[in-house]
């Protein structure tokens, strides 16, 4: 098994076929990769939903994405066509208003447009050691408040008891409470945490003062240096850190179809 780097994170990894019975030194291989390079690539991989899942479940528990998951619980389906379109293209860390977010996402190309379509991903750590020793120190004493609802409330509100379950949700998925500056559990390193989906505002903060800072640190982690873009093909999976990265995937493909597999790890409380 190989790592070939490929930008300030990511890497390629050839020479490996993925499956839910790797030997566990494998597995561990894979996972210092993940520490290391963020992001793993993986190209002409055959797993099926299921394998998928059990595969995943080698690296943690599963998570399972709240109102939107499969049948089978653990795997999502990302599908968009011409009766569908993309929507989602801004960079972001995923279901940041739990009180724990997931840790990992493997996520599995099954159908990709000829053109168009790519993901790509940005280097939290990055973003914040690129940062001046006094910006870090105010960043480092500050929390923000996340909810989910930022995200689903464009998908409920299609529904025909759209304000029923909007309160509903507000009781289901409180507020999340979150350090604007991360630790990651494992590396130690700083990242910044926070993101345009789910992060409302950064507390004791005046409205005008939280969106300001807010939208220089969104725009700051969104820098073009710290950042992936991976040209999808049919078979490939990617395997990414999203309590060090943020994502952003591509709407430039409508009409054409796109459908991906996702199975991913739960996290911890960040702090």
């Amino acid at each position: 098994m190989n790592f070939e780097r490929v930008a300030k994170l990511g890497a390629e990894v050839s020479g490996i076929e993925l499956s839910p019975d790797l030997a566990q030194a494998v597995i561990d291989e894979i996972e210092k990769g993940i520490l290391e390079h963020r992001v793993l690539f993986f190209r002409d991989q055959g797993l099926n939903g299921e394998e998928l899942v059990e595969f995943s479940r080698r690296f943690g528990e599963s998570f399972i994405q709240p109102a939107l998951a499969h049948k089978y619980q653990e795997l999502l389906f990302l599908e968009n066509d011409k009766s569908k379109p993309p929507t989602l293209n801004t960079f972001h860390q995923d279901m940041t208003g739990l009180a724990q977010p997931p840790a990992l996402h493997m996520l599995h190309a099954l159908v990709v447009p000829d053109g168009g379509g790519d993901t790509m991903w940005a280097c939290n750590y990055s973003a914040y050691e690129s940062l001046s020793d006094e910006m870090k120190r105010i960043l480092g004493s500050l929390t923000c408040t996340h909810t989910i609802l930022g995200y689903y409330e464009p998908i409920v509100r299609t529904w025909d008891n759209a304000e029923e379950a909007i309160e509903e949700f507000k009781k289901i998925f409180p507020p999340a409470t979150h350090p604007l500056v991360r630790t990651h559990p494992q590396t130690g390193r700083k990242s910044l945490f926070v993101n345009r989906f789910f992060t409302n505002f950064i507390n004791g903060f005046t409205p005008q003062e939280s969106e300001n800072l807010l939208e220089f640190l969104f725009r700051h982690i969104e820098t073009p240096e710290f950042c992936v873009r991976l040209r999808w093909r049919p078979g490939t999976l990617a395997i990414w850190d999203n309590r060090c990265t943020s994502h952003y995937a591509l709407a430039d493909y409508w009409p054409q179809h796109r459908k991906m597999q996702r199975a991913s790890v739960s996290g911890d409380t960040p702090f």
